[in-house]
């Protein structure tokens, strides 16, 4: 396992866990984008976020392949949690090194894109890390 450690800066990083605040960055670029195109800001929920980390953890270990596989039982356990739900959809990606450039990467393509802009009340976001240290990024949508 690797540590690393800024001494002053009090942050610790582990191999496998993405940097602290990261899906707090993803959150804040996801509704400042929203903002900018008349859109209500989304909430993020910490159950729709273990839903999220779990797919890109499952990504980042090779469980599943990088992609929307198995979206449906993540749909179904959103549904359980935010009872009435009737709307979802979910982003992907991997390699991005910050959440701005996340989002703006998926801000540049059509199919992603319409998900951020989507009438959408609540997000959960969720990132791994894989043994390269390469961050695998989940954005679950539900309205």
């Amino acid at each position: 396992m690797t540590l690393l450690l800024a001494v002053g800066i009090g942050w610790l990083s582990f191999a496998g866990l993405p940097p602290a605040g990261l899906d707090d960055d993803i959150l804040a670029a996801t509704n400042q984008f929203r903002r900018s195109r008349g859109k209500a800001v989304l909430q993020m929920r910490e159950d729709l976020n273990a839903i999220a980390r779990k797919h890109s953890e499952n990504m980042a270990a090779g469980r599943v392949a990088f992609g929307h596989s198995g979206f449906a039982s993540r749909e179904a356990a959103a549904q359980r949690k935010v009872p009435g739900s009737t709307a979802f959809a979910e982003n992907v990606a991997y390699g991005a090194t910050s959440g701005k450039e996340v989002v703006k990467d998926w801000k540049e393509s059509p199919g992603h894109r319409r998900n951020m802009l989507g009438t959408f009340r609540y997000i959960g976001i969720g990132t791994a890390k894989d043994k390269n240290g390469v961050i695998y990024y989940t954005q679950l949508f539900v309205n």
